[in-house]
């Protein structure tokens, strides 16, 4: 008898499944939720975790390789002021370049076009002080200091950040064709249109790093434009990033 008392009173006082009083106790609340909730923390904790490498894990492309180099000059600005390579690279700047004259009757309206739509979108990018806009005249004996200015407003251009520049001719072909490799024609009448004329030249923009290199040309239309501007801040991040 006092052995089945005994034994019926150790049943009495087990805890669950027949553990002795004292060795069972109620998990702590945290436990509870991370047991219920395990899969979507560990889901969670997976996308935290790959959102933080990705900046490890991304490769900048390499910069737009070097393919030319913008030679020594002396040219003469939109209001009356020399512009040499050394005042250039003083800027410390990124430089978009085109080539242009103020009586085009073809391609330079788009091209000033292109360029105006790209200072916006530098402004609106708030870069207004890392890269600037150059204008070159191919036709000197028309396009004075005075038209060039002129034709800045009458485009629309901020000349606080994107110069005209015109020379003499023979400036102009050293900066144009020697130093940018880029074709200029001779004046061509319009027949049937007397007084104008035209002068075949390169569409192209030019990007300049800080250091007068010319890193490419690119396209006025929408793609080319788009590249363009990716490749200045590319260009315009070497020196930061130690290249």
């Amino acid at each position: 008898m006092a052995t089945q008392a005994s034994t019926a009173a150790g049943a009495a006082g087990s805890g669950p499944e027949g553990m002795p009083e004292g060795m069972w106790t109620e998990p702590a609340p945290w436990i509870k939720f991370l047991r219920k909730n395990i899969w979507w923390i560990g889901g969670t904790l997976l996308v935290l975790m790959i959102t933080s490498m990705r900046f490890f894990l991304v490769r900048r492309p390499p910069p737009p390789p070097i393919i030319g180099e913008v030679p020594a000059f002396t040219l003469v600005d939109h209001e009356g002021e020399t512009f040499t390579r050394d005042d250039l690279l003083e800027e410390d700047k990124v430089w978009v370049v085109g080539f242009v004259f103020t009586s085009c009757p073809s391609t330079c309206p788009a091209v000033s076009r292109a360029m105006v739509l790209f200072q916006e979108q530098v402004a609106a990018s708030k870069l207004e002080d890392h890269i600037e806009l150059i204008t070159v005249t191919v036709d000197p004996e028309t396009d004075t200091p005075e038209v060039l200015k002129g034709y800045a407003e009458k485009i629309g251009a901020d000349t606080r950040n994107w110069r005209f520049l015109t020379g003499d001719s023979d400036a102009i072909e050293g900066f144009v064709v020697d130093g940018f490799k880029l074709a200029v024609g001779e004046k061509q009448a319009i027949e049937g249109a007397p007084g104008v004329y035209d002068i075949a030249h390169s569409i192209k923009l030019a990007l300049v790093d800080r250091f007068g290199n010319v890193r490419g040309y690119y396209s006025i239309d929408d793609e080319g434009m788009a590249e363009l501007y990716h490749r200045s801040l590319r260009v315009m991040r070497i020196r930061e990033e130690g290249e």
